[in-house]
């Protein structure tokens, strides 16, 4: 699946300041793509926070009754991690810097869902499973 791999690399991180790495994974954890900065193994672990971290805050804001997540921000000593849905069958995990613009980051992320949103289902994860993920 070297095209989503392509995308995160060349449309976020090359392009977008502050974002230093990304995953994509399916709402089951399944690694989908990720940049060049991280290993496999790495990102396969990342994959299944990202998945572990979404369902948690489902589960919260069902119980809550406010609705399913549509991203999350989580501060860290040394930067941000910013989870954002993508379809309903994918997300986004990306880390960005500690002095990366925040709102800029988002708006960006925004626009990279609309972009690629619509091809990550799960009729695709399952194709990449399938297949064997991630890069060429």
């Amino acid at each position: 699946m070297s095209n989503l791999s392509y995308l995160l690399n060349n449309n976020l991180v090359a392009r977008v300041p502050g974002i230093a790495q990304a995953v994509a994974v399916s709402v089951d954890g399944l690694l989908l793509a990720w940049t060049d900065g991280l290993n496999r193994d790495a990102a396969e672990r990342l994959a299944a926070i990202a998945a572990g971290m979404k369902s948690l805050l489902n589960g919260a804001a069902r119980d809550l009754g406010a609705g399913g997540v549509q991203g999350n921000i989580t501060e860290l000593a040394d930067g941000f991690l910013v989870l954002v849905t993508v379809s309903t069958g994918a997300s986004l995990l990306v880390l960005a810097t500690r002095h990366a613009d925040l709102e800029f980051v988002t708006v960006e992320l925004g626009r990279f869902v609309e972009q690629v949103g619509e091809q990550l289902t799960p009729a695709f994860a399952g194709d990449l499973a399938s297949t064997g993920s991630g890069r060429p």
